[in-house]
């Protein structure tokens, strides 16, 4: 694992012409160790140029097999959200109290839809943590969770509004977006009803009994591996993007952020769960059956891409429509740029998005979207009309831009311009 794959490595699927580029770069993270499972789908305008899988571990891998696409997620409920605002049910500029009284209290009276969507409602870590079993729909619906969140005290950084809500914001937005839908569903049901269904996509939170069973866990490359593979130069190529210099520095990092007490269990013991192994816990089936919108999506490539296509598109793709124009337009609007972490600029539309710009871009220049925890990228580039989604089940934990990813997306883009 991570190191370069004495196992033959055969690329499954297809490319449009002109997008050869864009395979041999997804089998060269194979050839050098950095993957073992991983789906590449990729939308020009509503052509689907490529669709890429492989795997040098399991053998019944195919480009429909889910795994779990973490903060990858947070699109697909910001799309929920959207939906909301696309039917008149809620303004982004709306106090979630006037939808939910009950939230408004302890401090939490003012806060916004776009504020809780821009990661700034002072709730990115819950006092308690929750039972695992709280994500099931059905405790969802007896307000197990909402009764927490009634009664949290917001806390915001000193240096600024903006702490990313790694889990809570899903949990906060299912609450408000089960209040005013108004057949009273899920975020998750929203999406198997209105997005998968509809798209015959396959991006579920809340996975169904009949795809449950394909599906590609994931978990993280080893600490020693990272180690090895960060000693290696670009000229030898290691599994790994890091130096071993930038590595150590960026472990002390992470010292720093949990000594500072940045970092709280998310959830109560739950078996024989390792907390600081929250890998293999989404890995579980209790999970993958639950709705924690922020980063327990199961997905494929082609569900995310096609998705992100619709995005692209101005909301539509292959006759069906997600959101209108009009509300997909203002989707993408209202950016305001503020740090993450202290360190990482970001640019957060008021539908909870991310505008990526030149300036800590990081080569991503005119996507938005997200991406998620190790690895995953689910992005759209409007003005070429790009579609992107990229799902690796080997999670390369070090890496805060998931730079396979990135450079994946660079590629397309260049393709894109040199067809034009």
């Amino acid at each position: 694992m991570g190191q370069s794959s004495s196992q033959p490595v055969k690329v499954q699927g297809s490319v449009s012409p002109g997008y050869e580029s864009v395979k041999e770069l997804f089998e060269s993270n194979f050839k050098r160790g950095a993957e073992e499972s991983a789906q590449l789908c990729v939308y020009v305008g509503e052509e689907k140029v490529v669709d890429l899988w492989c795997s040098v571990t399991d053998p019944g891998y195919t480009g429909d097999t889910l795994t779990n696409v973490f903060s990858s997620t947070k699109s697909l409920t910001a799309i929920a959200m959207a939906s909301l605002e696309d039917k008149g049910l809620m303004k982004y500029t709306d106090k979630i109290s006037s939808y939910w009284p009950e939230f408004g209290q302890k401090g939490k009276e003012d806060i916004t839809v776009a504020d809780l969507l821009r990661h700034e409602a002072g709730l990115a870590q819950f006092d308690l943590p929750l039972n695992v079993e709280d994500t099931l729909r059905e405790n969802i619906k007896k307000n197990n969770i909402g009764s927490v969140i009634e009664q949290l005290t917001p806390h915001w950084p000193e240096e600024g509004p903006r702490e990313y809500h790694s889990l809570t914001r899903g949990w906060v937005a299912n609450e408000v977006f089960r209040r005013l839908e108004p057949g009273g569903r899920t975020i998750g049901e929203y999406l198997a009803e209105d997005v998968a269904k509809a798209l015959g996509a396959d991006v579920f939170v809340g996975v169904p009994q009949d795809r449950f069973n394909d599906f590609a866990p994931v978990e993280n490359i080893g600490l020693g591996t990272v180690l090895k593979e960060s000693m290696k130069t670009n000229t030898v190529g290691g599994a790994v993007d890091i130096g071993f210099f930038e590595f150590i520095t960026l472990m002390n990092n992470f010292r720093k952020m949990f000594a500072e007490g940045q970092s709280k269990p998310v959830f109560n013991p739950y078996q024989d769960y390792d907390q600081k192994r929250i890998d293999l816990l989404f890995n579980k089936d209790v999970i993958r059956r639950g709705e924690s919108s922020s980063a327990n999506g199961n997905c494929s490539a082609r569900g995310l891409a096609l998705v992100a296509a619709a995005m692209a598109n101005g909301g539509s793709v292959q006759g069906v429509q997600i959101l209108s124009p009009k509300a997909c337009k203002a989707f993408h609007e209202e950016v305001i740029e503020r740090p993450i972490f202290k360190i990482f600029p970001t640019y957060f539309t008021q539908g909870g998005i991310n505008k990526f710009a030149e300036e800590g871009g990081v080569g991503r220049d005119g996507y938005y979207g997200w991406h998620g925890y190790g690895g995953s990228v689910f992005q759209w580039y409007p003005e070429h009309r790009i579609g992107f989604a990229y799902t690796p089940t080997l999670l390369h934990w070090f890496d805060m831009t998931n730079g396979r990813g990135r450079q994946l997306q660079e590629e397309v883009v260049k393709c894109v311009r040199n067809r034009k």
